[in-house]
């Protein structure tokens, strides 16, 4: 690991707090996994290779990101320097190709109504059935198949979080 670098996996299933808990490291840099869909699913090797692994190795990580809002891959390029804390969040943050690069793994827990509340509240009502029926059950699957709550140091309620 890369001297005066401390890395911080956050996971958690949508809507739980993660985000809200990661902005709380004052002064960190941030990586969402967010930035890592490509519109079908999360490029997760290529976050491992675009970021954790050259921060790991004391380099630069240089990555463009998803453009929510144009809904394409490939949006601005982000640069992320190898010193202080940096955080990576996200639904697959922990999981298990990602998380023997971190400092501290944190789990973010919220009950399913909160969850959805948050989530339907953030992208309007109209995202609705695509919470109750994509995101969700595809967050349990991941869930059940990788464990990522096994993996974590920390487990946090974030059920309180804003």
């Amino acid at each position: 690991m890369a001297t005066g670098l401390y890395l911080v996996g956050i996971g958690g299933r949508g809507g739980s707090g993660k985000s809200s808990l990661a902005r709380r490291f004052v002064g960190a840099q941030g990586v969402g996994t967010d930035e890592f869909w490509d519109g079908g699913d999360f490029e997760l090797t290529r976050l491992r290779r675009e970021v954790v692994d050259p921060l790991l190795r004391g380099e630069e990580a240089r990555y463009h990101g998803f453009d929510w809002t144009a809904q394409r891959p490939f949006g601005d390029e982000r640069v992320v320097r190898p010193a202080g804390v940096v955080v990576v969040e996200g639904v697959c943050a922990l999981h298990r190709s990602l998380r023997d690069a971190y400092d501290l793994r944190i789990w973010v827990e919220a009950p399913r109504d909160v969850r959805l509340a948050r989530g339907v509240a953030r992208d309007g009502e109209e995202s609705r059935s695509t919470w109750e029926e994509v995101w969700i059950p595809n967050e349990d699957r991941y869930v059940g198949r990788d464990d990522p709550i096994s993996a974590a140091h920390l487990i946090v309620d974030g059920g309180g979080l804003p």
